[in-house]
């Protein structure tokens, strides 16, 4: 306890002297008020619920109530709490009931009173459907399960009737919504039907269940089979088949069987020809073969040959069969090379000739890739692809048309003109014949004038443009093969345009760029891609994205236009010159004025600290609910508030708990995930309280806020030192892996002691969160006794030259998880700010307006950076 109080009067004596180090905002960090930050973590009171009211009993008892029927198979409950059953009960199974408990319905079981759910009871049994029969002959009906309960109706022979169970000789069936019972041996499963006779299969044949080709065949029957018949249903006759009727179509079913003859060759059909059933063309076709069909035959009867059509005989004219397949001619082509003539359609196939370039064939029809021909009275084939309509001309160029020239169809000036060719029109050009180019026009040879024709096509000069970015002059206007690349604002000079392309001249070749990558007035270097406010004085314009260098300086509170960004730095222009400044440096929203003296503020906040000087060396005076209205008296630095309370008191507060909006109180504060990444989806707005109809500020895409609460649907973050509420649908939430514990180990304790506090405000002289927040050397102070690495509190400069730490390290690429980085210069001389290394870039301290997470490379840190020390 003496130590602690030492402690206390030591920090008070390095008040506003050498204490570790100041705000940043106090001398430096004024810079940062644009940064969006998280709460501090004082607890919350929770909200009690309401007792729900309690579920009413319906009055038990035990007078039954009536007989009902279970509706399916129902548990059976020892009480209406059980959630075990003791049995359940068939369905259909009646039951005496004895009132009702809530969902519940009373019974009687074995004599005791058991539960089950009301919703599964009726006043009538349900039954299952079990199968459907047929009546084999005409059966009364029944009211019951017994032969004295028969009625006066009867259902007539194959009636199809839904089965719903068996009661001894009785079946179960339903009469509209009536049970009622047959006999169960005047069912069956199929109808009846008389026999009408034997047949013979015809022909290999299939069995269907039902009389049509549409489902599965269920057997299948062979020539000359004896089958019985049971009448017909349309095309088919009705069999039995394993106790069940079946269908055969009738057309293959005879009166007697089919006699057989021996194969005595094979023939092509030469077109589509009818099958008759005798040697004559008279009666009904059996069918028909199709051209090129190849079939057996079964010897000759007069001008008719044999065939077997589906197992079953018939004569086909004689004349329309022959020992090759029919093919009609289909074209004359020209060999375009030397190629093969095969036996068959295929590559393997052997080798019977070879035919010469410029060979004329006279083709009768394809087969795959090859083309079928006569050969020595046979049919072979060859590749279609070494075939051509014309002759074989080598092609010798590829040749624009340089001015408006005519096509002749022979090579002089006296042939028939067929067309004119016009400028630009590229000919691939296959020889020459006198003065005549041989060209390709309409399938067919043609000729143009030699001395019209060149290697690149005529344009003529339309103007200049320049590009409008970065982009590529292209071979073509599939902008596939790149010329060369150009850059944004170089001149081009252009030659007309070719669809969404403009043509332009690489050297003596033509090339495409696109029309869009084109503008007619010289453009900027580069695009404007926004807005941005300056905030702080001689901001240093860098020649480049890094700290050497000067091109001029910005002052605060100005409006500039931006030019993309590189890095952590901003590219902006001044004058004609672009340049980069630290991005951390420009904001969204123009500054603000600090409020003036008289100026009525709200706490925002339950718990928030009251103290009774500007510093937080002790605990707070006291602490303000939300809502309290205070008046202002004097601002110190940017983040302490002299006010007035309602009582007349004095004190100071600090401003990320107070805002000049009055608070909405109908939301109470909700404890946030500290640990947690929250990003903001898309720039957005935020408000000065959740009912505020206008928004005060924008929060820029993919910037890491960090909330201290949440308010209903919004978070309270902060904008430099004020409180403000930035709707919870704009944030993405995700985990944050740099601050996840490792270990158990001292360093990872560390870590996680000053990770807790994301968010909270800077405070001036506080090395606990209970005065509302901490300052950089405080929070060091806190966290490493939180590790258990235990020792009294000293300003930067101390923790850097003391002993307290070790492993003093300058280079910036030696930081480590858990080591302390100090920093210097930031607004005194000398080592000035300190933090937490979470890896060798990113590190957690209490700077700006409140304790966050930065990258030791960004400008404003790189430039300050001093060393490293370890625990």
């Amino acid at each position: 306890m003496v130590n602690l109080v030492l402690a206390g009067l030591k920090l008070i004596f390095y008040k506003k002297w050498s204490l570790h180090t100041m705000p940043l905002s106090k001398k430096w960090f004024t810079s940062l008020a644009a940064s969006v930050m998280l709460f501090s973590s004082f607890p919350v009171q929770g909200l009690a619920e309401g007792d729900a009211a309690p579920a009413v009993a319906e009055q038990q008892t035990d007078v039954a109530t009536g007989k009902q029927f279970t509706q399916a198979e129902t548990p059976v409950f020892e009480t209406t709490d059980s959630t075990d059953a003791l049995q359940t009960l068939p369905a259909a199974t009646e039951v005496e009931t004895f009132g009702t408990e809530g969902l519940f319905t009373r019974i009687l079981l074995d004599g005791v009173h058991r539960f089950v759910k009301t919703d599964q009871l009726a006043a009538a049994p349900i039954y299952s459907k079990i199968d459907s029969r047929y009546t084999n002959k005409s059966t009364p009906l029944y009211t019951a399960a017994a032969s004295e309960t028969v009625t006066t109706d009867a259902l007539a022979l194959n009636t199809a009737v839904d089965t719903y169970g068996q009661e001894g000789l009785f079946t179960r069936i339903k009469q509209g919504t009536v049970y009622q019972f047959v006999l169960t041996a005047d069912l069956s499963l199929t109808p009846v039907y008389a026999t009408t006779g034997e047949r013979f299969v015809q022909q290999k044949t299939a069995v269907y269940p039902t009389a049509d080709t549409n489902g599965t065949a269920l057997a299948e029957y062979a020539v000359n089979q004896s089958v019985e018949t049971f009448g017909t249903s349309g095309t088919f006759t009705r069999i039995k088949l394993n106790g069940r009727y079946a269908f055969i179509l009738t057309a293959h079913l005879g009166t007697t069987k089919v006699t057989s003859h021996s194969v005595t060759g094979k023939k092509y059909s030469q077109r589509l020809t009818p099958v008759y059933t005798t040697a004559s063309a008279t009666g009904k076709p059996l069918g028909t073969l199709a051209q090129n069909q190849h079939i057996d035959i079964y010897g000759v009867s007069g001008d008719y040959t044999r065939v077997r059509l589906k197992d079953t005989y018939g004569f086909v004219l004689t004349a329309h069969l022959g020992d090759l397949a029919f093919f009609e001619q289909t074209a004359s082509l020209y060999v375009q090379s030397p190629t093969p003539v095969r036996q068959a359609a295929s590559s393997t196939s052997p080798v019977l000739a070879q035919h010469q370039t410029n060979t004329l064939l006279t083709i009768y029809g394809t087969s795959g890739a090859y083309s079928r021909i006569l050969f020595r009275g046979q049919h072979a084939f060859v590749l279609t692809s070494a075939l051509a309509p014309l002759k074989v001309y080598a092609k010798t160029d590829r040749l624009y048309v340089q001015a408006s020239t005519p096509i002749r169809q022979a090579a002089n000036s006296s042939s028939p003109i067929l067309k004119n060719h016009q400028t630009n029109t590229l000919l691939t050009v296959y020889g020459t014949s006198g003065a005549y180019s041989r060209i390709l026009f309409r399938g067919q040879y043609a000729f143009v004038l030699t001395s019209a024709l060149a290697k690149t096509k005529v344009f003529a000069k339309t103007g200049l443009r320049y590009a409008a970015k970065n982009t590529s002059i292209f071979k073509d206007t599939t902008a596939k093969t790149v010329l060369r690349s150009i850059k944004r604002a170089e001149p081009i000079e252009i030659y007309g345009t070719s669809g969404s392309f403009t043509r332009v001249k690489v050297g003596s070749v033509y090339g495409y760029m696109k029309t869009t990558d084109l503008v007619t007035k010289k453009p900027d270097l580069y695009d404007v891609t926004g807005t941005r406010y300056v905030l702080e004085d001689k901001l240093v314009v860098h020649p480049k994205a890094s700290l050497t260098g000067k091109i001029g300086t910005l002052k605060k509170n100005i409006a500039l236009s931006i030019y993309g960004k590189s890095g952590y730095y901003t590219r902006v222009k001044v004058g004609t010159t672009f340049g980069f400044v630290d991005s951390s440096k420009l904001g969204l929203n123009k500054p603000t004025a600090r409020p003036k003296v008289g100026t009525v503020f709200y706490v925002h906040f339950d718990q928030t600290p009251l103290f009774s000087a500007d510093v937080a060396y002790s605990r707070p005076a006291t602490y303000l609910t939300k809502g309290t209205k205070l008046i202002g008296l004097k601002a110190i630095d940017d983040d302490f508030w002299q006010v007035r309370l309602p009582n007349g008191t004095t004190g100071y507060v600090i401003n990320p708990y107070i805002g000049t909006t009055k608070p909405d109180m109908r939301y109470t504060q909700q404890a946030v995930n500290r640990l947690k990444t929250y990003t903001v989806k898309a720039t957005t707005s935020y408000f000065a309280t959740p009912a505020s109809p206008k928004s005060t500020g924008l929060i820029e895409q993919g910037k890491r806020v960090y909330p201290r609460y949440r308010v209903g649907n919004f978070y309270v973050i902060q904008s430099g030192w004020s409180p403000v509420y930035l709707p919870v649908s704009a944030v993405t939430v995700t985990s944050d892996t740099r601050i996840a514990q490792k270990n158990t180990s001292r360093g990872e304790k560390l870590i996680q002691a000053a990770a807790k506090h994301l968010g909270t405000p800077y405070t001036w002289g506080s090395q606990t969160s209970a005065n509302g927040g901490f300052d950089c050397s405080g929070l060091i102070h806190y966290a490493t006794n939180q590790a258990g690495k235990y020792g009294g509190r000293t300003n930067v400069s101390g923790y850097w030259y003391g002993a307290f730490f070790t492993n003093r390290r300058t280079t910036i690429s030696s930081g480590k998880r858990s080591d302390i980085v100090f920093f210097e210069n930031t607004y005194t001389d000398g080592p000035s700010h300190i933090g937490i290394m979470l890896d060798n870039e990113y590190f957690i301290h209490a700077g700006g307006s409140q304790l966050q997470i930065n990258s030791i490379y960004e400008p404003r840190w790189r430039e300050h950076f001093l060393g490293f020390k370890s625990m």
